[in-house]
């Protein structure tokens, strides 16, 4: 009996494509399955509290804790990918509970979409991040991988979510199989007729699950059932509708996020290819401002340098024109005793006269005398003789002292016309000194504004370059976006959800994998 039961699981798990490889896949994401198994039990439970049709079934909150603690140990062994006898004998059972209960197959049905509903989106997520987080980075920032690097992973990541798929939708069948093989051992004495009712429904629900097992989303049971089985056609076509609607909005949403990112990734590099101009424009004016406050700044200490000596020369200039007043000072009383020397002159000029006089008057009365009176006349004569040379060197140094008055008076002409010379000098010395002291004023005003400026300049720089920096990071971030919104592409488009010629495409590529996996 064990060997039959083993072989009717290994032909559903050869069926539905759950391989040694789909299973290792299986086990792969057992970590992230438990990690939104809790939530998606929870939110099953709590609906389940609202609906009267099952709530029946259960005697208060603490029996439905307990249903759900068997349950997370059920789902567990789904999510290790163990199918055995173990786990053939669990699904069985559930199933043949429901039927000894009087719990309908849509409940059974209707609560795997609820719940797969929690762990198919989480899983998504999860799985896609953690194969999309970048494992290179550049000047400590992430860098987005190419496409080619990421699709092997989307592949990967599709077949584990078909994988997945593929347990839920088996753990169903068992369990919808054994209600219906319950049902039908019970009715086995029934007319033939009934059976193949029975029958008809089990195919028409079993033919949209395994469609959904392999990617297909479009089937619905479409036959005629009997009344017994209208609700399980109707929540085996809802549960269906239910995941294509889930995955339509995923692949709306992915192709949304795609566009989207492509015209910001588009927006950035133009704002980044804007602002690199921008900080190297900035970079040049910066130079330039530097060059500019450098240039003042030695101007302005010329500038100084030129006023000190400025102030320096008209210290000179003062001094000399009071050299110059005292030379012509000096002028003025060589002038003077010039004038006194021809005075004394003049005096000796008379003496001179006199004593020539009184030596003719000597020689006139020395004659008188006789040979008494000779030697006197020869004194009178040397006399005379002396008399006559004073009179004669008189005239000479007046002559001598008339030409060094002149010269004197000419000498204190000449420094009266130095002396203003220097006054004119001292005065445009003035001048200079105080419009150079001003251009050295306005040079240190103008190199405290350019320093200011420069300070200015180099901020913004550095505000650029940290621009910079950010619009290059934001880009790597927007590239990163874009390959996960194409992963997530290549994750969907697996699922067959309408019947255009691109869906069909894509259920193609869908049919593929499971065959693969």
């Amino acid at each position: 009996m064990a060997t039959h039961a083993q072989d009717i699981l290994q032909s559903r798990l050869d069926f539905i494509g759950l391989d040694e490889a789909a299973r290792a896949r299986l086990a792969s994401v057992q970590g992230t399955i438990d990690a939104h198994l809790e939530p998606a039990l929870d939110r099953f439970y709590s609906k389940i509290a609202t609906v009267p049709a099952v709530k029946q079934f259960f005697d208060g909150r603490p029996q439905m804790d307990r249903a759900k603690s068997k349950q997370v140990g059920h789902w567990r062994a789904i999510a290790t990918g163990q199918f055995d006898d173990a786990y053939m004998q669990a699904s069985t059972k559930v199933g043949l509970r429901h039927a000894q209960i009087g719990l309908e197959p849509r409940w059974h049905i209707g609560g795997y979409g609820v719940i797969m509903e929690t762990l198919v989106k989480g899983l998504l997520r999860d799985v896609m991040d953690a194969a999309l987080e970048p494992r290179e980075r550049r000047f400590g920032r992430p860098v987005a991988r190419s496409k080619a690097e990421v699709q092997p992973e989307v592949e990967a990541m599709s077949e584990i979510l078909v994988a997945v798929l593929k347990s839920m939708l088996l753990d169903i069948d068992i369990g919808v199989s054994a209600y219906f093989e319950k049902l039908t051992g019970d009715a086995r004495d029934a007319d033939d007729a009934a059976r193949g009712r029975i029958q008809q429904a089990v195919a028409a629900t079993g033919a949209v699950l395994k469609d959904m097992a392999q990617g297909d989303l479009t089937g619905r049971v479409t036959a005629e059932l009997d009344a017994e089985f209208e609700q399980i056609k109707v929540d085996t076509n809802a549960v269906a509708e239910k995941m294509a609607g889930i995955v339509g909005q995923l692949q709306q949403t992915s192709r949304s996020l795609r566009t989207a990112t492509g015209e910001i990734l588009a927006g950035a590099n133009d704002l980044a290819e804007r602002t690199t101009r921008q900080a190297a424009t900035i970079e040049e004016t910066s130079a330039a401002v530097e060059q500019l406050s450098a240039a003042v700044v030695e101007n302005a200490s010329r500038a100084s340098m030129a006023s000190g000596k400025a102030q320096s020369l008209a210290r000179s200039a003062t001094d000399g024109g009071a050299v110059m007043e005292q030379a012509n000072g000096a002028m003025g009383a060589i002038e003077t005793s010039s004038g006194k020397i021809s005075n004394i002159i003049g005096l000796i000029d008379d003496i001179a006269f006199q004593t020539n006089l009184l030596a003719l008057n000597a020689s006139v009365e020395a004659a008188r005398a006789g040979d008494a009176g000779k030697g006197f006349a020869v004194v009178a004569v040397e006399v005379r003789r002396l008399a006559q040379s004073a009179a004669n060197a008189s005239a000479e140094v007046k002559q001598l002292i008339e030409a060094s008055a002149a010269e004197v008076k000419t000498g204190s002409q000449l420094v009266a016309r130095a002396a203003e010379m220097l006054l004119d000098i001292l005065s445009g010395a003035e001048e200079s000194a105080t419009l150079i002291d001003t251009i050295a004023q306005a040079n240190k005003s103008q190199s405290a504004a350019l320093g200011e400026v420069a300070v200015a300049v180099r901020q913004m720089d550095e505000m650029t370059q940290h621009n910079a920096a950010l619009v290059e990071e934001m880009n790597a971030s927007i590239e990163q976006t874009e390959a996960q919104a194409v992963s997530l592409d290549g994750i969907v488009e697996v699922f067959r959800v309408d019947g255009s010629a691109s869906a069909a495409r894509r259920a193609g590529q869908g049919m593929r994998l499971v065959r693969a996996g």
